[in-house]
């Protein structure tokens, strides 16, 4: 029913018509797409490659490279331990002096712990926010600025460790220990 006050189009017309409008008016769902598709867990991901990495690896051999490019073996032990989160903790001590250095100047190399950056495509990764210490006479061959060239196998995680020219410093090989 229709109530006319004051004139053709008065304010009981006009509340009836807006009333009706409302009321025919139904709520659609959001139409509109995020552009985000599935997380790509491939060979080659990102993903794929953390989930490589998940778990505590033993450190089987530990080289360092001199000015020639020849590896030469240190006496070394370390733990990497990578989680879910993106998280790294690797702590290791030498052995036996580098050369050019005392035996009484052998001590922990590294102690870290911090989130890495991981780049697919080069197969290498940063470390990045590190928290813990290295060596001073190890800054040249593991420091914390230098890029990680990663090959992973199942049991098998090789690090190699290169310098701002791309030539290597040192390699780590590590086995899996869980």
């Amino acid at each position: 029913m229709i109530v006319r006050s004051k004139g053709l189009f008065g304010t009981g017309v006009i509340a009836v018509v807006v009333a009706l409008t409302t009321l025919g008016c139904k709520s659609a769902p959001s139409q509109r797409t995020l552009g985000l598709g599935d997380v790509n867990t491939g060979p080659g991901s990102v993903e794929y490659v953390r989930r490589q990495l998940t778990g505590t690896w033993t450190l089987t051999k530990f080289e360092i490279f001199d000015a020639s490019g020849q590896p030469r073996d240190v006496k070394a032990t370390a733990t990497l331990t990578y989680d879910q989160y993106g998280n790294m903790k690797v702590t290791g001590n030498l052995l036996e002096p580098l050369p050019g250095q005392r035996p009484e100047d052998v001590q922990q190399m590294l102690s870290y712990t911090g989130r890495i950056q991981i780049d697919t495509a080069k197969q290498e990764f940063l470390l990045l926010g590190q928290q813990g210490t290295t060596d001073p006479a190890l800054q040249n061959q593991i420091g914390a600025n230098m890029r990680r060239k990663y090959e992973i196998t199942p049991e098998q995680l090789t690090l190699t460790i290169v310098d701002a020219q791309s030539k290597p410093a040192s390699r780590a090989t590590f086995k899996r220990a869980s």
